[in-house]
């Protein structure tokens, strides 16, 4: 059995929902997910073209890391520190868009959860 079930839309049409989920009606449940749908129609399509975008640039990191191999910088490492580096600028970047006194208390949870020294380690270097 598939993990949902596909209703057809034509399966349900004229049919009058008296009870409601939410105090919502079948037609104003099924504009809903048209909505929701299109919209995400719209994301995909951004997506893709992100994707058609992005490839050279992509290629050309494939190609500067062959470039560091075939000058005997080991992939593995290599990759290894890229991925550090990336998440600490991500990490870096949640505690700079908190306002001074969400700073505060992020710092506060953050000492009483024992990261701090991982956070500032990470600032740090």
């Amino acid at each position: 059995m598939p993990r949902s079930a596909v209703i057809p839309d034509d399966a349900t049409e004229g049919a009058t929902v008296h009870s409601s989920v939410n105090g919502m009606n079948e037609a104003a449940l099924k504009g809903f997910i048209a909505e929701i749908e299109d919209e995400k129609f719209k994301i995909d399509e951004i997506m893709r073209n992100a994707a058609q975008a992005c490839q050279p640039h992509i290629d050309n990191i494939k190609e500067i890391k062959k470039s560091a191999e075939e000058a005997g910088i080991a992939k593995k490492p290599l990759n290894a520190k890229l991925r550090e580096r990336s998440l600490k600028r991500k990490a870096e970047g949640c505690r700079e868009t908190l306002s001074e006194a969400q700073r505060a208390l992020f710092d506060e949870i953050s000492q009483k959860l024992g990261d701090w020294n991982l956070f500032q380690n990470a600032l740090d270097s």
